[in-house]
């Protein structure tokens, strides 16, 4: 892989990278863009359209998103670049429509000219980028997991966004122009292994159920509204916010940094060992149902969580221990035979949060211990923040996260 970083952010630096790469001889262009470098510039689509329309018609695939920020060697940054050239053989498709309900015929047929390689196991490892604000991120989900169940590979990707904006808007780079309320997924020979781990902990003993939805709206808890019965449960426990509710309630970014930042909702997906998928509300409808990236079905079995530790100083360690963890995990489950590897991160823009509000530097917590495994290696670990991270999970399937590191250790080709 070549890797160049940009750390201005604005769309001319973004066309003479991707210009240097291609001079390189890369027509696979992996790209973290932080959303810092285009507030100022309100054309944006346009130019990255143009840049993107003319790359394709040379046979360049570009993929990738653009996010609340992104990581090289695993500092923190709000603006810039990441571009990763990729020589490996990478088959994109470009997904335009998640409402289709038959995603995974139209996933199919715009694979039918690697069908033979992919049965053949010859394809490791997916990169998967979406709108983490757009419709229907869990017919994407279901695509992907009849995908893996019929053709094994890793997966690994990232739900784009800008924070500034917290709406659907024009943030996943396809070969031919940025989209909204899409997907693209990328193809690749490349070994990997992949490691999840959030950190987080049950609130209380207690199960609860998804008992409505509108989509990705969860309209009711246990049979009420499902606002006031996460509120009612979470104010049982925090003085504060029992305190201040109304005022966390009056505005979208408090509430998510305040409140939905702090206590996500867990899916239960392991009764045995009470194993969670966190998935973090990002606002609230007028109808006091709760928003998330992806619908989460009626008759889910949930509870609320929290960051474990009792103190903010085991609550840091926590989160650290989990990215390690999850570290640790992608090692394990890389081949052995191959030397040459890269760290790419998926990390939650919610797990930057969770660390600024307990006032610590997210560059200490999050990746402080892979940056210094990884000291030798330029440009590792690097990855975007992401507004829902996206894995292989153990038994062959494919899962969405909120508030997860997704480390993931791929083959340096």
């Amino acid at each position: 892989m070549k890797i160049l970083i940009d750390g201005i952010g604005h769309l001319s630096n973004f066309k003479e990278q991707i210009a240097d790469l291609i001079l390189s001889g890369y027509q696979n262009i992996m790209v973290f863009h932080a959303e810092g470098g285009i507030d100022s510039d309100p054309k944006y689509k346009q130019m990255c359209d143009r840049t993107l329309v003319a790359t394709s018609k040379n046979n360049v695939n570009i993929f990738g998103g653009i996010f609340p920020g992104i990581f090289d060697n695993g500092v923190l940054m709000e603006k810039g670049s990441i571009l990763v050239g990729i020589e490996s053989d990478i088959h994109v498709i470009t997904l335009e429509n998640l409402n289709n309900r038959n995603l995974y015929n139209e996933i199919e047929q715009k694979l039918t000219p690697i069908s033979d390689l992919l049965t053949m196991g010859e394809y490791k490892t997916l990169f998967v980028y979406g709108d983490g604000f757009g419709e229907n991120n869990h017919h994407l989900i279901n695509g992907l997991n009849h995908l893996v169940k019929k053709y094994p590979m890793n997966v690994i990707g990232g739900l784009t966004g800008r924070n500034a904006i917290k709406a659907s808007h024009y943030t996943v780079f396809t070969p031919d122009k940025i989209i909204q309320n899409g997907s693209v997924l990328a193809f690749t020979k490349l070994e990997s292994g992949i490691g999840v781990q959030h950190g987080w902990e049950p609130l209380m003993d207690s199960e609860l159920e998804i008992t409505k939805i509108n989509d990705c709206f969860v309209e009711e808890i246990n049979g009420v509204p499902a606002l006031d019965h996460y509120m009612h449960i979470i104010a049982s426990k925090n003085k504060e916010i029992d305190l201040n509710q109304a005022q966390l309630l009056k505005d979208p970014d408090t509430f998510f940094n305040q409140v939905a930042v702090k206590y996500p909702l867990g899916i239960i997906y392991q009764e045995e060992e009470k194993r969670y998928i966190d998935r973090t509300p990002i606002g609230v409808g007028a109808d006091k149902s709760l928003q998330f990236s992806a619908q989460i079905p009626a008759g889910t079995k949930t509870t609320i969580l929290h960051l474990k530790g009792n103190s903010l100083k085991k609550q840091c360690s926590n989160l650290t221990q989990a990215v390690k963890k999850a570290y640790k995990e992608s090692q394990d489950s890389f081949p052995e035979t191959i030397s040459k590897k890269r760290v790419i991160i998926m990390d939650c823009f919610g797990r930057k949060k969770a660390v600024e509000l307990m006032g610590k530097d997210y560059n200490d917590i999050e990746f402080k211990d892979i940056a210094e495994d990884q000291k030798n290696k330029i440009h590792s670990p690097i990855g975007p923040l992401t507004f829902g991270e996206i894995s292989s999970m153990p038994g062959n399937y494919v899962e969405l996260h909120n508030k997860t590191a997704v480390v993931g250790l791929i083959e340096d080709n």
